[in-house]
């Protein structure tokens, strides 16, 4: 019992150090997955995307999985409907998707095929952190997953998840009025290190803040990007690999575009794209290089000066390994769709990638329109980005 004791108040000190220390928020979610027996856990706000101000802390959830699930409408998500209908979605309730549903009705839902049954997620444990009645804190719940081999959660987690609970509010309710810029950084970069790309994050004398462990990978064999430090600055700056050296002139123009004061009608507003060949000079990377407006900028670290150009970098391999199957099964796409979208991922203009799918240019745009409208994105950037998700692990 001493030990237990000892090992829940460590765990409440964690909680209320992360109030101060944002970035240690990914840590402090593993441990209280841990404590709960859990193979799986996440602290997010169901109802705001991380785009619209909410956030997303998982362990042992890839960016691919947490991109099927913001797939899903909240309005699709059976455990929500049953609190709602029970009215247990109150601040400070905890409860399991046993509560709200039994295994056998759960198990007949398409979220649960679609989403819970692919991650070996049998049951969850969860507690509402903040309800959204208090408007200056946005719904926020803990959930602690569990598979179908570890069993029921016992009523000792679930009175452990409704105390924490009560930390968790008062450490993020400290956090949203004291730290709430260093909140922001400390969620997106845990969120820029799930993903499969590459991201820098630039100053504005186009010296790297921060690089994603996508990037940090790539960095280090130095193909396609590499690091170079300036003579008199010190500092690192992102650089092209010396057998791409035709591309190099347009890369670095594309950061100083970047880097440049912002106007609203000015066409570097918008990102600018290198696709980069490999060694056999086949289409391998897409770099794209976008500005980071003043209203949007984020210190990289604290303390750190505002980024104001992001660097990402997307491997052509791993957006188009994505099944076919896949983008049916999550978007509804038809076959020829699929084909469409994973040719645009390939690159070209429209008249070579109709011709490589075998249909007339028009069919072709027809059919990516529709491939945007099904996905939600806009553009080729968007579609590429998704289709890492799907792949990321």
């Amino acid at each position: 019992m001493t030990h237990a004791l000892a090992q829940y108040d460590a765990l409440v000190h964690r909680i209320y150090d992360a109030a101060l220390e944002p970035s240690h928020w990914p840590a402090v979610v593993a441990d209280i997955a841990a404590a709960c027996g859990g193979s799986r856990c996440l602290l997010f706000t169901p109802t705001t995307s991380p785009k619209r101000g909410g956030f997303t802390i998982p362990h042992n959830l890839s960016q691919g999985a947490l991109e099927r699930w913001a797939a899903k409408s909240i309005h699709e998500d059976p455990l929500v409907q049953a609190g709602l209908r029970r009215n247990l979605l109150r601040e400070g309730n905890a409860a399991t998707s046993v509560d709200l549903l039994s295994d056998e009705e759960l198990h007949r839902t398409s979220f649960y095929k679609e989403l819970w049954a692919p991650l070996d997620i049998a049951r969850a444990c969860f507690g509402v952190v903040f309800d959204g009645i208090d408007s200056h804190k946005r719904p926020t719940v803990l959930a602690v997953y569990r598979s179908e081999r570890d069993g029921l959660f016992e009523p000792v987690v679930v009175d452990l998840v409704a105390r924490l609970v009560v930390h968790l509010s008062r450490s993020l309710g400290v956090m949203y009025h004291l730290r709430d810029s260093e909140w922001k950084v400390a969620s997106s970069q845990a969120a820029l290190d799930r993903l499969a790309a590459g991201v820098l994050l630039l100053d504005s004398k186009g010296a790297v803040q921060f690089t994603n462990v996508a990037a940090h990978r790539v960095l280090q064999c130095g193909d396609p990007l590499a690091l170079v430090r300036g003579v008199a600055s010190g500092q690192l700056r992102p650089t092209l690999h010396a057998r791409l050296k035709r591309f190099e002139a347009d890369f670095h123009q594309a950061v100083r575009d970047a880097l440049s004061p912002l106007e609203e009608d000015s066409p570097r507003h918008f990102s600018q794209s290198l696709v980069l060949p490999d060694a056999e000079d086949r289409p391998a990377w897409v770099v794209h290089v976008a500005p980071i407006g003043e209203h949007a900028a984020l210190p990289a670290g604290s303390g750190d000066a505002l980024s104001r150009a992001i660097v990402i970098l997307y491997d052509l391999g791993a957006a188009t390994s994505v099944e076919p199957a896949v983008l049916s099964d999550l978007f509804g796409l038809t076959p020829a769709e699929c084909r469409v979208a994973l040719q645009v991922l390939k690159g070209g203009t429209a008249e070579e990638m109709a011709g490589r799918v075998g249909v007339a240019v028009t069919t072709f745009k027809t059919q990516l329109q529709n491939v945007y409208a099904k996905t939600n994105t806009h553009r080729q950037a968007d579609l590429l980005k998704l289709f890492l998700a799907l792949v990321a692990q």
